[in-house]
Parts: C-alpha cells; structure tokens; sequence
C-alpha cells in the first residue's frame, strides 16, 4: 500500500524532469497523506501539464460522496476488472510524482510498527502510477481526484511491507500517459514490482505517524 509519502523536489525542477508545460506552485511536504491535495502529471493536446487535485478517488458516476471511501490507493493486478476503475484505467492514468514514501514493519516485541522511509538512491524524484477522474462535488462544481496504483513489494520493500506503489519508469512514461486506449496487456506489462537497484530504505522516527508533522526530520534516520 502507500499511505503517506513526501514531495519535496522543487515545482521548476519537477517541470524540467518530467518536461511539463506547465506545474502548479506547491510547498515542499514531507507527510501527505490521503485527502491532500496532490501533484498529477497527465498528458494533454499542449504536452504534459502537472495539476493539483485530490488523492483519494471518486468515480465519475458517484452521486453521494457520503458514500465513498477514501479510495487513495488501487490494487494494481485488478485494474482491468474492478468497476471502480476500469474505465480510469483504459483512459485516464496519470504519473503522481514523490521525493519518497512512508512504510511500517511490525516488528516483534514492538507494540507500534515501526516506520521506514523509501527513496532513490540518487536522489531522482518517483513517478508513482496513479489514476485520475473527474467528478461532481457539492452543488455540482466539478473536483478532480487521483489514487496511487500499488504492487507487489521488491527486495528492498519485502522485508517491511507485501505491498509498494506502482512506480513507473521513464522509459515507459509516455505509454502509460497516453489517453488514447493502449493495448491493454501492454498496460498490464507495466504492473510490476519497481526495480530495486535504485531505491533506498531507512527506519524514521514516529513522528510521522501524526498527519500534523510536515518537517525534513521526518525522513531522517534513526539511529
């Protein structure tokens, strides 16, 4: 799964890497978590624009929000088949760019799993694979929404965790940005545990499990 995680890459420096025509201004956050506004990647007629919207999915065709659950993440071997997200899955998939994400080991004799921080090794920012939709809130003013797409763990993630987020390499950002209808065993290609060549973990304090603390300590070490 992935709960939390931390953007902390600067707008301009996301806008050069991912070569976005536009990137909305945000603050660095070292604790999003569900319900936050988040920073989408989608590809349109003018090239690839970044965008702000809500981490936690709403299907187009909901009518009382009251009812949906914070859908922040889908269960990546499913997509296809889930009614849920099956048609954001054929047409509206989206990058959901991290600096890294949060993990929690149970650990024995511990009675609060302890939590660890994820991130590459050179420093590079994520590409989670997400979807995106929109929807109609309140007083039918439209509200765009996103999940992140989650896997098996690899190497490095197995020891902490069975589950990690979809994280989508570069070679393969433009087939899965397409909005056109893309092959879709070619899709299901891309659903794969991330390399663990390049990712790093690390244990980190508690701290991070109050959604109130948002601070750079919250990704350091412990010893």
């Amino acid at each position: 799964m992935c709960g939390r995680y931390a953007l902390n890459h600067a707008p301009a420096i996301l806008q050069e890497w991912y070569d976005a025509v536009v990137m909305p201004d945000y603050e660095a956050h070292y604790n999003i978590a569900p319900g936050s506004s988040v920073v989408v990647l989608r590809q349109t007629a003018q090239g690839r624009c970044g965008s702000l919207m809500r981490w936690g999915f709403i299907p187009a065709w909901a009518t009382d929000l009251s009812t949906i659950p914070m859908l922040n993440n889908a269960r990546g071997e499913t997509l296809a088949e889930k009614p849920m997200f099956r048609q954001a899955f054929r047409q509206r998939r989206c990058l959901i760019p991290a600096s890294g994400f949060y993990e929690w080991k149970a650990v024995p004799g511990q009675r609060t799993k302890q939590p660890f921080y994820m991130s590459f090794r050179d420093g590079s920012p994520m590409s989670f694979g997400g979807l995106w939709e929109r929807a109609r809130g309140p007083g039918g003013m439209p509200i765009d929404t996103c999940t992140i797409i989650t896997t098996e763990a690899n190497a490095v993630l197995e020891p902490i965790h069975h589950r990690m987020p979809l994280i989508i390499e570069r070679a393969d950002w433009n087939a899965w940005l397409d909005p056109e209808p893309v092959d879709g065993e070619r899709l299901r290609q891309l659903i794969r545990p991330g390399d663990s060549g390049n990712l790093q973990a690390w244990g980190v304090a508690h701290a991070v499990n109050r959604v109130a603390n948002d601070s750079p300590e919250l990704t350091e070490p412990i010893a």
